[in-house]
């Protein structure tokens, strides 16, 4: 071999040496955050270190009331419960406990231009006022830095007590700091210091890298959206000019199916990709088995820093759906604010400003539009007649509560309800999705973002002789709309047609994002093969509703479909459930069987004339309710704030 082949190969193999084996941390170095890495040997000094393991009951008594263990996906070894969810001020925070003296160490390499960005906080409550000693003092929280045997401090501050008055019980500050470019490994240390018995923590601390080029998802749903009340599905109206919009960017899927006409079931089906029968959360106090896998947590794990902003109510962490979320925000999307989409707007707008060079996932939920019809002028009178009897309405109130779901109602009113559903979805296109695609677009993130819009389930107005949703699978109650923009406006324009699924979304992501699922059992399946055209086209749904829900007196209902065909099984009301309604339902057979392709509408039960299709259908049915397994059941406290929240949106009195 000549001299020039050798310079030539021993270049090309230092060439393949530092592109592939010996990639820089630079390039490689994703979220790094610090409470999943916390393990025994990270924890230098705390109070509770000579108690390990530290028990349930001595937890209760020394830490703050309002936490939850932190059970995430990738959240590690816990020995000290120290890394826990906490509830403050109508949010769940991921933080690491760490009352006074505490310090946790990290030893480990960073890349150039490497952030810390972190929390610092402190709550007062019954069972810190048993342990202080002294009620004036404070916390002093810092953060050193270790290299070649010297230490520096870079961050320092001084967090006095809360007054422990009503609307003073905790102090959270949040902090961010570009670390000192160092070439070799370093040590970084937290460290709180002060009273003994002080509730102080830090929460989400996380070491990452701001990026140029990011991958983000962000999820929104807009409660009780009926997909035929939007421009893009064929609406006359001009409810949504900025979602039509979005949509010609975007792929539409005409026709997608939830599986639960209400707010709970379907969206913890929504985060797991499971329908009803497979996670069991049918009824207003059942909660997700702590088995079941988020969306948020795979997409934890994979180095996602995931945010949500939600109206409470039925979506409230209290029903698990925390998990996995860094943050969980509850409130500002509630039916409490006539303006909740612009509120959730704004809280969102200021959370992207801190953190748009994160790779992030954040859903965004509100509960406009669904009842009651509150929004602000002039979108509350857009869609109204010159002389409307309503121009707001509490319409489960103005009902007469689920004993009158069945009334009937002039049709003179009944379009003054629809007016006023539809300026609530004319306002939340307005206040929350044009600003919110205006401001990725400001932030030049737009591009990079995934964007999925949808709702949970749909709206009654007499379509089949009842009001609201929960009580009836009917399409006016299932379909909804599912417009999903990809980055770089991949497939943009595209309509398909086939039927698809809400419990499809999460594994379509997932796919878009290149990550392994394949470990997960997840019921639903990646859009991606259709849009494709890899795959068969409609995918058969599966919906149900539980029996006296939400103590509607309704028997239990279900529904299947085989291509364009669906079948509704309606279980009998009992004498007791009729005598409840002071208006009485409509008489439906035990059978329903529409074809889509022909009957939208689903006015023609042809169910006698398919007898073997409802045969085949029923017991399909019957072997996926068999083979369901029974969950460990998990009940929610429901306390008197949510028990508030869902007393305004018409489900309990």
């Amino acid at each position: 071999m000549t001299d020039k082949k050798v310079v030539t190969f021993i270049t090309f193999f230092l060439f393949l040496l530092f592109t592939s084996c010996g990639k820089s941390p630079e390039r490689d170095f994703k979220v790094f955050r610090l409470i999943d890495h916390l393990k025994e040997e990270s924890i230098l000094t705390h109070p509770l270190m000579g108690a390990s393991p530290v028990t349930e009951q001595e937890a209760r008594n020394f830490y703050p009331l309002n936490y939850r263990p932190l059970n995430d996906l990738g959240s590690g070894e816990d020995p000290f419960r120290v890394k826990m969810k906490l509830h403050l001020g109508g949010a769940d925070f991921n933080v690491i406990f760490a009352p006074p003296k505490s310090e946790f160490s990290y030893r480990f390499s960073y890349p150039q231009r490497a952030v810390l960005d972190f929390g610092i906080g402190i709550i007062r409550d019954e069972n810190s006022e048993k342990l202080i000693l002294d009620k004036e003092k404070g916390v002093s929280f810092l953060v050193t830095l270790e290299y070649k045997g010297r230490k520096r401090t870079i961050f320092q501050k001084y967090v006095n007590l809360p007054s422990g008055k009503e609307e003073d019980v905790f102090s959270l500050f949040q902090h961010k700091i570009e670390l000192p470019r160092l070439p070799k490994e370093a040590r970084l240390t937290l460290v709180t210091q002060g009273e003994k018995g002080v509730f102080s923590f830090w929460y989400n601390p996380v070491i990452y890298r701001p990026r140029e080029q990011r991958k983000n998802i962000i999820l929104i749903c807009l409660d009780t959206l009926r997909a035929d009340h939007l421009g893009c599905y064929g609406y006359p109206k001009n409810t949504s000019p900025n979602i039509d919009s979005l949509a010609v960017e975007s792929v539409s899927f005409l026709n997608t199916y939830a599986s639960s006409p209400w707010t709970l079931p379907s969206h913890v089906s929504l985060f797991t990709s499971l329908s009803g029968v497979r996670h069991q959360v049918y009824y207003h106090d059942d909660k997700m088995e702590p088995s079941l896998v988020t969306l948020a947590e795979i997409l934890r794990k994979n180095h996602f820093f995931c945010p949500a902003f939600t109206g409470g109510g039925f979506v409230s962490s209290a029903y698990g759906f925390s998990k996995g979320f860094d943050v969980y925000r509850e409130g500002e999307g509630g039916v409490f604010h006539q303006n909740s989409a612009e509120l959730v707007f704004q809280i969102v707008s200021r959370w992207l400003e801190r953190n748009g060079d994160k790779n992030f996932f954040m859903f965004i939920h509100t509960y406009q539009p669904h009842d009651p019809y509150a929004c602000p002028y002039p979108y509350k009178t857009m869609f109204l007649d010159d002389k409307p009897k309503w121009r707001h309405l509490n319409f489960s109130g103005y009902l007469g509560g689920k004993e009158r779901i069945y009334r009937k109602l002039p049709e003179k009113e009944r379009q003054n309800i629809l007016g006023l559903y539809d300026g609530e979805i004319r306002y939340a296109d307005e206040r929350l999705v044009k600003p919110l695609l205006d401001k990725l677009k400001e932030m030049n993130l737009y591009d990079q973002t995934m964007v999925i819009f949808t709702s949970d389930h749909g709206e009654e107005f007499y379509d089949h002789g009842s009001w609201l949703h929960g009580q009836n699978l009917y399409d006016e109650s299932l379909k909804v709309p599912l417009i999903i923009k990809f980055p770089e406006s991949k497939f943009a324009g595209k309509r398909v047609e086939s039927f698809v699924r809400l419990i499809d979304i999460m594994p379509t992501i997932l796919d878009e994002l290149a990550i392994d699922f394949s470990e997960f059992e997840l019921e639903g399946e990646s859009l991606l093969p259709l849009l494709k055209e890899e795959a068969p086209q409609d995918r058969m749904f599966l919906a149900d509703i539980g029996s006296n829900v939400l103590n509607s007196h309704v028997p239990q209902k279900m529904t299947i479909s085989l291509g364009k065909y669906k079948l509704i099984l309606n279980k009998p009301y009992s004498q007791e459930d009729l005598q409840f309604f002071l208006s009485p339902p409509p008489s439906i057979p035990s059978v329903e069987l529409y074809d889509l392709s022909q009957d939208p509408a689903e006015k023609r039960n042809i169910a006698a004339e398919k007898r073997n299709l409802v045969a085949q259908l029923t017991k399909k049915i019957e072997e996926l309710y068999q083979q369901a397994w029974k969950r460990k059941e998990e009940k929610v406290k429901i306390d008197e704030e949510l028990k508030r929240e869902l007393k305004a949106l018409g489900y309990i009195r």
